[in-house]
């Protein structure tokens, strides 16, 4: 009895690992900004729907954050360019990790 208690405990150890590694989210992300930015300017086709894409997910950080202006003293084109020289500095950080971090830098720029 006691043996098959130890192996139920050390075969759930590996899910306990992973469960501790995993990273958790409180949404539901669809579309090409979960793909790396290489992906995202890959083609003109991708990088039109990455354009769309990420305007729409600057707009879902804007209605969720205390400042819904974030970006505002620019426009699209201002914000897509931004996130261009994101993607182009760190190809493999994921296109909404790459939002997510201009938009805090517009968000709290330096002074």
């Amino acid at each position: 009895m006691r043996q098959s208690l130890f192996a139920v405990a050390l075969a759930a150890m590996p899910l306990t690992l992973a469960a501790q590694t995993a990273t958790a989210y409180d949404f539901m992300a669809l579309g090409v900004g979960t793909m790396p930015c290489r992906y995202w300017l890959s083609t003109p086709q991708l990088e039109g729907e990455g354009n769309a894409w990420l305007l729409g997910w600057w707009s879902a950080l804007n209605s969720r954050n205390n400042n819904h202006w974030v970006g505002g003293h620019t426009d699209g084109f201002g914000i897509t360019m931004a996130i261009r020289r994101e993607c182009r500095e760190h190809p493999d950080k994921l296109l909404m990790n790459a939002v997510d971090a201009v938009f805090h830098k517009m968000e709290s720029p330096p002074r």
